[in-house]
């Protein structure tokens, strides 16, 4: 029997009582971990601690109150080698209770199967099939096409701060288009970061938010502080039907100080994570949705220690059927600081850069959790880095032999200071232009000189290259030979570049903005190239009135969305016979509460005089009607508990 065991082609695990102890582990596990001396006889989450954050002994809890679970071609990191860095691998796995006789769970047996291969050899047939884009473009559709071409293509690649952003645009059109995002250099040298959700789904949202976006971005540009900014768009929002009732979280960012200002309408409060991957929500008071006739939102201000991480975020991320704002909360700190704190090893495909690093997990690992997301996703990173990179600063004799450590010394720069490839490719190409035209003009006719090569990076994402020499150049000769050329394709490769001759030699200054992509896909697509894939749970919308002595109750179930709001509207203005009877709502058993419903309701609370809503504390309605401005129809005691609110 145990040779039998140890012989197993898979990888088997069983573990036993509320601990879960490692009681036996086949050689194929105890090889994916590492071979660990102590790993039979411990607690899992002590043999294996890096797989915390990793929604993996949650998966092992359920199971142990009877619930089996699978994963499909899963990311796992795991220390292999004992020096904290973390190995990937994907693995398809179904995880179920191992019970006693009387049907009792005594345990867990976990089987599974090594997927990184085929996730590997899929990863490598994406890349190579050229025609991949084309295909993905047609199958996301217009919605996709439209957001992309309105949301930011490129976040800006600062000194001091690195800016990364996942948006996941829900697989359907009619639960598509209304997140927005962006990151934008103020001329004083502060970084305006926001995240905002507009009321609604498809093309018409989608062209909302980009409003919304422009409108942010002309009054940020235009030196308006952070008030005179959300006044300008709750002004715009109150004006433009489509984009009434959108949430918004601004932030501005002082990267020489770490001095931060946030503010929100309606909007989640953002989450700062610190070097150890500690976790705490800024303490934001948010007014309501804009155009709503919100009072001005308050503004917070505080301090963010070198090396935080600042996560803004659409509320996609953390709201899930029957779950509070609260656990949302909890769940999102928990997956950010485990991505924060993880050491990976270089072999992984998880992105080195920190901020990406962390955008790609926590959507990841979310996505997981809740059997993916039904909404638009956004995740906004701002890491304030302790310190800026250091300028590029090369001095090499002008010869061509000097063109080749030219460019290795320009191209660790860049990659230092996070230049794309495109970027970089060009900057280089240009820096090789000029230095060529050093070595060959500079110093004729006379022992070779030097050259310099300086680089910089400025608070507005400019990178200014200088190369200097101290000759006299000849001038350019028209010939077939392709002298005097250099100049015309450094030109062509960077957004300006100017060349000054003195006496003391001649330096040519090149300058080009450079940026990240901004990573904008839809959830299926994300699912489809990663490790999960788990079946959506549908569940039931009604409606039921009953007729009380305090008059008539409307009894809402299920999600209130996109697709079941008009027949809510309809059920309230019924049961209120067009708003001329007080009516009573109960949200409790709402799984759902989206910012449809939130619009609704807002509309009705004009109409109906007697509104009220009734939601307890611990459902998921609660908290997004504390958050949205609502909060006035709860009844008093509801409304003033603070153990219901959100933890920030």
């Amino acid at each position: 029997m145990l040779d039998g065991f140890e012989q197993l082609p898979g990888f088997v695990w069983i573990f036993e009582g509320p601990e879960l102890r490692v009681v036996a582990a086949n050689p194929a596990v105890r090889a994916a971990v590492g071979n660990r001396s102590d790993l039979l006889g411990e607690p899992f989450r002590r043999a294996v601690p890096e797989l915390a954050g990793q929604h993996i002994f949650e998966l092992l809890d359920q199971a142990l109150r009877g619930v089996r679970s699978h994963g499909y071609e899963q990311r796992v990191l795991t220390d292999r080698d004992g020096d904290g860095r973390l190995t990937e691998a994907f693995y398809t796995f179904d995880m179920a209770p191992w019970r006693n006789p009387d049907g009792s769970v005594r345990g867990v047996i976990v089987q599974a199967v090594d997927a990184t291969g085929v996730v590997a050899a899929r990863q490598a047939a994406e890349v190579a099939a050229a025609t991949s884009e084309r295909r993905y473009r047609q199958a996301a559709g217009l919605v996709l096409e439209l957001q992309r071409s309105l949301l930011p293509d490129m976040l800006p690649v600062l000194a001091r701060v690195q800016v990364a952003a996942h948006y996941l645009v829900a697989s359907s059109d009619l639960v598509a288009g209304g997140d927005w995002f962006d990151a934008v250099p103020l001329p004083d040298g502060r970084l305006a970061l926001t995240v905002g959700d507009v009321v609604g789904h498809g093309a018409a949202a989608a062209a909302a938010m980009g409003q919304l976006r422009t409108v942010a971005r002309q009054a940020l540009q235009s030196g308006g502080g952070l008030p005179q900014v959300l006044a300008a768009l709750d002004d715009f929002a109150a004006r433009t039907p489509a984009t009434r009732a959108a949430t918004t979280c601004l932030a501005i960012l002082d990267p020489g100080t770490g001095t931060l200002e946030a503010a929100s309408h309606a909007h989640p409060a953002p989450l700062v994570l610190g070097a150890t991957g500690d976790g705490r929500y800024l303490p934001l008071t948010p007014a309501g949705p804009l155009g709503t006739g919100a009072r001005p939102a308050p503004v917070h201000t505080c301090r963010l220690r070198a090396d935080d991480i600042l996560l803004l975020y659409t509320d996609g991320l953390i709201e899930r059927p029957r779950q509070s704002l609260h656990d949302g909360n909890r769940i999102l700190a928990a997956a950010a600081a485990s991505a924060r704190r993880a050491t990976l090893h270089e072999a992984t495909t998880v992105p080195q850069r920190l901020p990406d690093r962390v955008c790609t997990l926590v959507t990841e690992r979310l996505a997981l959790a809740g059997g993916g997301f039904g909404d638009d996703t956004t995740l906004l990173a701002a890491h304030l880095l302790a310190e800026p990179v250091a300028p590029l600063h090369v001095t090499l004799p002008a010869e061509t032999t000097a063109l080749r450590p030219m460019r290795r010394h320009l191209d660790d720069w860049l990659t230092r200071i996070g230049a794309s490839g495109s970027d970089a490719s060009d900057l280089v190409h240009a820096a090789g232009e000029a230095v060529t035209n050093a070595i060959d003009h500079a110093y004729p006719g006379g022992p070779p000189g030097t050259f310099t090569l300086h680089g910089t990076l400025d608070d507005q994402g400019v990178v200014h290259l200088t190369c200097a020499d101290q000759g006299r150049w000849r001038p350019p000769v028209a010939d077939p030979g392709g002298r005097g050329r250099g100049l015309t394709m450094i030109r062509g490769l960077v957004d300006h570049a100017e060349v000054r001759h003195t006496r003391a030699g001649t330096t040519v200054s090149l300058h080009h903005r450079i940026g990240q992509a901004t990573n904008v896909t839809t959830v299926a697509a994300a699912q489809a190239a990663g490790p999960h894939k788990q079946a959506t749970v549908v569940e039931e919308f009604t409606v039921t009135v009953t007729e009380t002595p305090a008059g008539r109750r409307l009894r809402v179930r299920g999600p209130v969305d996109l697709l079941t709001g008009p027949a809510l509207r309809a059920a309230i203005m019924q049961a209120s016979r067009g708003g001329s009877l007080p009516l009573t709502i109960d949200l409790t058993p709402v799984t759902h509460l989206s910012s449809t419903g939130v619009r609704i309701l807002h509309e009705v609370a004009r109409i109906i005089a007697g509104l009220r809503v009734t939601a307890t504390p611990q459902s998921p309605a609660h908290a997004v009607l504390e958050l949205t401005g609502l909060r006035h129809l709860l009844p008093a005691d509801s409304a003033n508990g603070n153990h219901d609110r959100p933890r920030q």
